[in-house]
């Protein structure tokens, strides 16, 4: 092996560990010189073949910083834990994802999608495997209200150097980890100030159970009516766990000048239901809707579904994703919604 051989190799097993230990900036030309005890020139080569593998990159005056791509090819990947990625927007927003990831980097980077069920225990046993081969990002999607008892895994795959960042929020014993969360209290809160303005003051909403995402939403449903002096009792709202009560729905469809559907998922069903049983006519009862899905535009009936401003979802992971990946501080953001 020649010095030249020797040094890349001994640089690339160094990529290795400043990836683990987030210190993502080699030493300058002359500190190697001096450390490997040979010219400026040997060195330049031996940074060109890191560069050549897409391991560093350089600018001028700012020295070798490292891509974020590891020496070890099975790490260069991202995996995406989603509690069933074969249904409702899932796919899309996962094909979106991909392509952004894969458009967003001068190197290529494998995506492996995982199911997990909104179940930990499934979660758990797809982490311990992950354990074995760390990659170089996680996006998992919070699924639960509940304090995750995965956070050991997901701790000890930090310490090993995979970012892991949370989609919908955060689990409560991990709120220093990032997140890409949706900004459905707002969304919710403001429509239901509108639904106010607009002359409408019986407003009913329906709710999942234990998901962080329409948690908000709910919170937001209740703080707006709470601020206007209405009512938010019981008659107010449902709570979907899994299903919709029909009966309580009819009952809620009466009482209510107006409702609002935490997903299309949701809403398509229950309005469906409710055209069928003739309680619901959309021209003076208005309903509203979240994820502005194909379920909101089908061809018996249209719903006003709300969605975000200025870039997608999938594209605020990819790019958060990413960024972190190449060392940009890890920080949380929130999407705002179209404004109704």
């Amino acid at each position: 092996m020649t010095k030249i051989e020797n040094i890349t190799q001994i640089l690339r097993d160094e990529v290795s560990k400043r990836l683990i230990d987030k210190d993502l900036f080699l030493p300058t030309e002359k500190e190697l010189c001096s450390r490997f005890n040979c010219s400026r020139q040997t060195i330049r080569k031996v940074l060109n073949n890191l560069k050549e593998d897409k391991l560093i990159t350089s600018r001028q005056g700012s020295g070798y910083k490292l891509t974020g791509l590891s020496p070890n090819a099975k790490r260069n990947h991202v995996c995406l834990l989603f509690s069933r990625p074969d249904d409702y927007i899932y796919p899309a927003l996962i094909y979106d994802i991909e392509k952004g990831i894969s458009s967003g980097q001068d190197f290529p980077m494998a995506v492996s999608v995982f199911e997990t069920g909104a179940d930990f225990y499934k979660e758990r046993k797809i982490l311990k495997e992950l354990l074995k081969n760390p990659p170089l990002a996680i996006l998992s999607e919070c699924f639960s209200t509940m304090q995750s008892p995965n956070a050991d895994l997901y701790k000890e795959l930090e310490s090993k150097g995979c970012a892991t960042i949370f989609l919908y929020g955060t689990y409560r014993n991990m709120a220093d980890f990032p997140s890409i969360s949706e900004g459905t209290f707002d969304a919710v809160y403001n429509l239901v100030e509108k639904l106010i303005k607009s002359g409408h003051h019986k407003i009913g909403g329906v709710f999942m159970d234990n998901n962080p995402r329409n948690s908000h939403g709910l919170y937001g449903f209740f703080s707006a009516l709470r601020d206007n002096d209405l009512s938010f009792g019981k008659d107010r709202f449902l709570i979907a766990s899994p299903e919709v009560d029909l009966y309580a729905l009819s009952s809620l469809c009466r009482e209510c000048d107006a409702l609002i559907f935490c997903s299309d998922e949701i809403a398509y069903p229950c309005v469906r239901y409710l055209l069928e049983q003739r309680l619901i006519d959309l021209g003076i009862k208005p309903v509203y809707s979240f994820d502005n899905s194909y379920l909101s535009q089908t061809g018996s009936f249209k719903l006003p579904s709300l969605f975000h401003v200025r870039e997608s979802l999938a594209m605020a992971i990819s790019e958060r994703i990413l960024s972190i990946i190449k060392g940009q501080p890890r920080i949380s953001i929130v999407l705002p919604y179209q404004p109704v």
